[in-house]
């Protein structure tokens, strides 16, 4: 076996073992804390004391989508931020180990209703147009749903923070399509989410996943100074933040993890493939 692949396969053991041994894997049922994207239903005050009023999105230029197709969007884009990203399986400088996502559930509302799923602690992030204008993009109380210990620090049912649609809607003219428009609003959702749940803005470009090289916690103003462009990208957590949410939120897993014997008997299949590659002679490539 090769030394790359040694390399590979101790990572993917440790990372198991490390969240194994970490105790960080929970139950799926009404274990998690739940996020709630509220999407105000009438004139609605934060915890900050910033005022939403309900947005229709009828101005935005959303083709052949319903409001509550623009809703289940945005709502599938926050989750695929926080339960979709990849895993060490499949990228090797991620921080999540295999067969695990983060300890989180979303939802969206229209008012403040408790989540369907069971869980029995939740937050709302308010979504509308300000009230009155507060010309920034969103806001949220740093640390507050969870902080550096992974514990809340505002009551249940709090409304930790607010995007706001009026503003994000003037940096439409960069977006050619539903999928950008989505990206727009889901992009600062998930940022404001975030911070409430102790990540700030990074210095710059940061390495992640997604389609930009800055990262959805990344914004225009200093110390970021990202391009309002690379907002309507598909943007993700960089490595060290999701590695923040992990600390933070904790893991669940979601995949069995294999046995030691497993782990053994994939060694040796590995072993097994890179010995028969040193005897095989290279094989004339066969033409169609």
């Amino acid at each position: 076996m090769s030394s790359a692949a040694l390399q590979v396969c101790k990572k993917g053991a440790i990372a198991a073992a490390v969240a194994l041994s970490l105790g960080l894997a929970t139950d799926r049922d009404a274990e998690a804390l739940t996020v709630l994207l509220n999407f105000v239903a009438g004139p609605t005050t934060d915890r900050n004391n910033v005022g939403t009023l309900p947005e229709t999105f009828a101005s935005w230029g959303f083709s052949g989508m319903s409001l509550t197709d623009i809703r289940n969007a945005t709502l599938a884009a926050v989750q695929n931020h926080y339960l979709g990203y990849p895993s060490f399986a499949t990228n090797a400088l991620s921080p999540l180990p295999a067969g695990f996502e983060l300890n989180i559930n979303f939802e969206w509302s229209n008012g403040q209703t408790a989540p369907v799923n069971g869980d029995t602690e939740w937050y709302y992030m308010n979504i509308g147009d300000a009230n009155p204008n507060q010309g920034f993009l969103g806001q949220a109380c740093l640390g507050c749903v969870r902080n550096s210990a992974g514990n809340s620090t505002v009551a249940n049912g709090t409304m930790f923070g607010s995007s706001l649609t009026d503003t994000i809607s003037g940096l439409l003219g960069l977006a050619t399509s539903n999928a950008q428009r989505i990206n727009l609003l889901a992009g600062t959702v998930t940022h404001e989410i975030g911070h409430g749940l102790s990540l700030v803005h990074p210095s710059g470009q940061a390495p992640n996943p997604g389609a930009s090289l800055w990262s959805v916690m990344a914004t225009g103003a200093s110390p970021s100074l990202m391009p309002s462009a690379e907002r309507v990208k598909a943007r993700d957590f960089s490595y060290g933040e999701f590695s923040t949410l992990i600390q933070t939120v904790g893991l669940r897993q979601v995949t069995p993890i294999p046995e030691p014997g497993t782990w053994l008997m994939m060694g040796l299949g590995l072993v097994a493939v890179a010995w028969a590659r040193r005897k095989v002679p290279a094989q004339e490539p066969v033409a169609a």
